[in-house]
């Protein structure tokens, strides 16, 4: 097994690409710390893993604010015994064009799709650092190529980018690795309105012939925090089923 008592949190755990992730883990033997805002998911995810005959704790945390980040990584933590690998998967995605967005919707999608990545990575890195861990931020293509309607969700996922190429050259002399994953277009609850409205213009688009699946997110997500990835630390891989290449 590829992650055998590897204690992982993920964030976002309750749902799409964090959930599935999490039932990736598990089948490799990881212990789950699985977060989110809401307690339902969260529970359902930890019986899907039960009945993979896997191990989870849950704890439900508002990203956006540092202080409950902190405590809830702090529980999770003393209840499995440390974390080894971060997976940070929550986040918003709500359309606003830029000349109607207001100063309200900006500051939501920053505090936490680019805040809450500081809060979670920063508040979970002492136990990272300690059992020379990893680190897997899922970003976008749109951090990349751009996406009408989503400029504060683009610009917060490129500034993760930027967080992750700078930490993988602080944090590597400690033994840590940090890489993200960029998802193409992905079949999930927070793009499920997105693709129906252009389903087929997407798959004009992908090469591979069919759109984006969770559990294929979830594999890249699982092969970068493991030791398979030993040498790779600081990039980006892009699981788009060549809808951008280059």
């Amino acid at each position: 097994m590829l992650l055998e008592n590897k204690r992982v949190l993920i964030t976002g755990a309750g749902r799409g690409i964090g959930r599935q992730t999490a039932i990736e883990m598990a089948k490799e033997g990881a212990v789950i710390l699985g977060a989110g805002r809401r307690q339902a998911p969260l529970l359902e995810m930890a019986e899907q893993v039960q009945q993979l005959g896997g191990q989870s704790y849950i704890a439900t945390m508002d990203i956006a604010d540092y202080d409950m980040s902190k405590q809830a990584i702090d529980a999770l933590a003393a209840e499995a015994g440390g974390i080894d690998i971060l997976v940070h998967c929550a986040a918003i995605f709500e359309e606003a064009f830029f000349t109607d967005m207001t100063p309200e919707q900006w500051q939501r999608t920053i505090s936490i799709d680019l805040n809450g990545a500081y809060n979670v990575i920063h508040s979970a890195i002492p136990y990272i650092i300690k059992a020379k861990g990893s680190v897997v931020s899922v970003v976008s293509q749109d951090a990349f190529y751009g996406c009408p309607g989503y400029s504060h969700y683009s610009a917060s996922k490129a500034a993760v980018v930027g967080l992750t190429r700078t930490l993988a050259r602080e944090l590597g002399p400690s033994g840590v690795r940090l890489n993200c994953v960029a998802p193409g277009i992905t079949e999930t609850e927070m793009t499920r309105e997105r693709i129906a409205d252009g389903r087929e213009s997407y798959l004009e688009k992908l090469p591979v012939g069919h759109i984006g699946q969770p559990e294929e997110i979830a594999d890249a997500i699982v092969f970068l925090a493991s030791e398979k990835a030993s040498y790779i630390t600081g990039q980006v891989i892009h699981a788009n089923g060549g809808m951008y290449l280059g």
